[in-house]
């Protein structure tokens, strides 16, 4: 745990640093004024991710890490590798093609292919909440402290996606549903669970709890009226999927995403359903986003507890709760006044230090790392 608390600590400072020396920019109107909010500078923000890129980098093992170097030491170079690229058993191609691509044209060191992943990921996590979070220093505790950040260390290849795509909320702002489906279908190659993000992509647009939502809903409430057909529904599609390898690994373990994690990802949808009336006419395109897909994230992790699947579908969540990262600030900047805003910003922190502790030191006794390169093992 030395390493990941190293890691909070430098998150905490640096998110501090951003948010005193950032700049206030007009984001719209509200009543006839102009709204401002704080866009850190890019500097400061790639320094706060830096340290979280660096750590995943440099590992050696940590969770599924080592099957994955494994894998990267097995691979061919380019020139030999048409049987394992087109490999039709396999359900990876693109991220086979793109690390035999790195390997035979960049670096045959694992070190360097880890590297290059995380930098893609934390770059791709970091530059929405640059563009669109009122507050950057608390987005990336957030990030820190919900331990989203331990999937650059454990599911990276699935964790690659939702970062690509987490980048490409400016598709959705903007309506460029053609390409967005494009760049969802490539990714897909690198992980087949990416395919979820189109009837989802529909689901979002809009205005919060329009018909779309209230119909996604409505899925919820039924799947929980008929658990045991839904359970038997959800199983034979996960089968069919890239998870088809883990599903009799888990099927006798697994219990479904914990009730804790459940609470923590839906407190932000919770609070926008609370204070709906009073936030109603402050809403931006970007926090109508975030509202819609938080409400998807929780949906789905409740499904995933309803189906006892929190290794399966307890991961598809992912691709959706980042958008918690810049709707909690927004919330907490908007809902309540000065004196109280103090206070919940107080309750967030303690409360979020102790999910952090929880999640890292009781739910996965201690989440490992070790790193070769930089001779650490804790």
């Amino acid at each position: 745990m030395t390493v990941y608390w190293f890691m909070m600590a430098w998150v905490i400072l640096f998110g501090i640093l951003a948010q005193v020396s950032a700049r206030k920019v007009c984001v719209g109107e509200y009543l006839g004024e102009e709204v401002y909010e704080s866009r850190v500078h890019l500097f400061v923000a790639v320094v706060t991710f830096a340290v979280i890129v660096f750590f995943a980098g440099a590992r050696s093992y940590v969770a599924d890490t080592t099957a994955y170097i494994k894998m990267f030491n097995d691979y061919p170079l380019f020139q030999n590798a048409h049987d394992v690229i087109f490999d039709s058993s396999a359900r990876e191609p693109g991220f086979r093609l793109f690390s035999i691509l790195i390997k035979t044209y960049i670096s045959d060191n694992y070190t360097v292919w880890l590297s290059i992943i995380a930098v893609i990921s934390g770059i791709c996590v970091m530059v929405p909440l640059y563009k669109y979070s009122c507050n950057f220093g608390v987005s990336a505790f957030l990030f820190m402290a919900s331990c989203q950040f331990t999937w650059m260390f454990n599911g990276m290849r699935q964790f690659l996606v939702a970062a690509i795509i987490f980048s490409c909320t400016g598709l959705i702002l903007k309506n460029k549903t053609l390409l967005y489906i494009i760049i969802v279908c490539i990714l897909s190659t690198i992980h087949k669970s990416a395919f979820i993000l189109i009837p989802m992509y529909f689901v979002a647009q809009g205005e919060p709890w329009n018909k779309r939502t209230l119909l996604f809903i409505g899925c919820i409430v039924l799947a929980m009226l008929f658990t045991s057909k839904f359970t038997n529904l959800l199983t034979d599609v996960v089968e069919q999927t890239d998870y088809a390898t883990s599903v009799e690994e888990f099927r006798n373990t697994d219990d479904g995403t914990s009730i804790i994690r459940i609470l923590v990802e839906s407190i932000p949808i919770i609070l926008a359903f609370i204070y709906r009336n009073r936030i109603k006419g402050k809403l931006t395109p970007i926090v109508k986003l975030s509202i819609n897909m938080s409400l998807i994230a929780s949906g789905l992790y409740v499904i995933s507890k309803i189906a006892s699947s929190g290794i399966l579908l307890g991961r598809l969540p992912i691709y959706f709760s980042m958008y918690n990262l810049i709707l909690l600030p927004w919330l907490l900047r908007n809902i309540f006044d000065k004196k109280e805003k103090d206070l919940v910003y107080y309750i967030m922190i303690i409360c979020y230090f102790f999910f952090f502790y929880y999640q890292m030191e009781i739910a996965w006794g201690g989440l490992e790392y070790a790193s070769k390169i930089l001779n650490v093992k804790y």
